[in-house]
């Protein structure tokens, strides 16, 4: 799990069994991918041009320790 995301549960005095470790952590993710699904639908309402899904996301998503740039980083795939 992403120190990050263990941060996070901690800081919510949530504690998880090691068994429920990929559960919380694909929770995380869905979570995540949420929210920044709601932020490219605002900036594509707004005009927003500051946000690209195309950059920005895969950039969070490896700050969160999954995703294509996570991936390639850690394991050297590419696509």
């Amino acid at each position: 799990m992403n120190k990050r995301i263990e941060k996070l549960l901690a800081q919510a005095h949530i504690e998880f069994a090691p068994d429920s470790k990929a559960v919380t952590s694909r929770f995380a993710e869905l979570l995540i991918e949420d929210v920044l699904n709601e932020v490219k639908e605002r900036a594509y309402y707004t005009g927003d041009r500051d946000w690209s899904d195309e950059v920005d996301r895969p950039w969070i998503q490896l700050e969160f320790g999954y995703g294509k740039l996570h991936d390639a980083k850690h394991f050297g795939v590419e696509e």
